[in-house]
């Protein structure tokens, strides 16, 4: 059954034919010489899903074993896993979903999937229109990685809060509901899910004290938010403080306190463009990065991005 309304379009199909699933879940994910093992001797399968151009809401379960490389180029697929079971593997690391944990897949690079009579939940989002609410067309998620806590309830949140309203094909949504509610997942998206660590390729090479320098990198990143300083990041390293000051100044001439109020601006900037200025203040979200003095915060976020933090908070709007 394949139905729209307005803009949205509904689809449902269900069968037991594994080539009729093959030939229709390689339409939207590219399997590419995909393996499947019958695992009992009837074998069923059924898609549900409610989209427009911006995004859609699926289901899908499939009960085989099956073994594939997938693609996605042009979307930014959350799913997570009700049954059976799945592991994805991207850059030589694998992950087993576990049943409940949204992940973002790989994008714009093939993963290997094996999955048994799986049952899963999608959320698609379109990768352009997401990637226009950050200001950044380069901009990724880093693929299958879990969110925290607070992600995570932050995403439960907004898929309960409005899936059934996108569900009810009985509901007109007009162009600006609709986009609301896109617009709604694509931000708890952002804000829930790790992005890509773009900072990898700033360290080249693979010599030990490369992997040690990406570790100290990957260390500020994921703790800029908490009150460290040069021996936390040097510990996380597995490096002297005057190692750690050494590598940093070698390989990317910064001293860590400026590596760290680097990261921190960044992430400033990215919360003030997409907060709420009704909900958020330059303040709260300075104070947040650890910019405890507003004029210094200010200053040094207009030296380095060219406008003002009240600027950037207004631009969301």
């Amino acid at each position: 059954m394949d139905d729209r309304q307005g803009s949205r379009w509904f689809r449902r199909l269900a069968g037991t034919d594994v080539d009729d699933a093959i030939a229709f879940f390689s339409v939207d994910y590219d399997l590419r010489t995909p393996t499947v093992r019958r695992t009992s001797p009837k074998t069923k399968w059924d898609f549900a899903g409610v989209g427009d151009d911006r995004m859609s809401l699926r289901t899908a379960r499939f009960g085989v074993d099956l073994r594939s490389e997938s693609f996605v180029a042009d979307e930014f697929i959350v799913a997570w896993v009700r049954g059976g079971t799945s592991t994805m593997t991207a850059g030589g690391e694998s992950l087993d979903l576990e049943p409940g944990v949204p992940v973002v897949l790989p994008v714009e690079t093939a993963y290997e999937v094996h999955q048994r009579d799986i049952a899963l939940s999608m959320v698609h989002l379109d990768r352009a229109f997401v990637t226009g609410l950050t200001g950044d067309p380069a901009f990724a998620f880093e693929p299958l990685r879990a969110p925290t806590a607070e992600g995570m309830r932050l995403w439960r949140s907004i898929v309960q809060q409005h899936s059934s309203t996108w569900l009810d094909m009985e509901q007109d949504l007009d162009e600006v509901a609709r986009r609301d509610i896109a617009e709604a997942f694509s931000v708890a998206a952002l804000r829930a899910f790790p992005q890509r660590a773009s900072w990898r390729a700033t360290v080249a090479g693979n010599g030990p004290e490369h992997e040690r320098l990406r570790r100290a990198l990957e260390y500020v990143h994921a703790h800029a938010h908490e009150p460290i300083g040069t021996s936390e990041i040097a510990d996380a390293a597995g490096l002297s403080p005057r190692g750690l000051q050494q590598s940093l100044r070698r390989h990317l001439d910064q001293t860590p306190g400026e590596l760290l109020r680097e990261v921190r601006l960044e992430g400033a900037h990215n919360d003030l463009r997409r907060a709420d200025r009704d909900e958020l203040s330059v303040a709260e979200i300075a104070r947040s990065w650890g910019f405890g003095h507003l004029g210094r915060f200010s200053a040094a976020y207009r030296a380095r991005f060219g406008e003002l933090p009240s600027e950037s908070l207004r631009s969301r709007g």
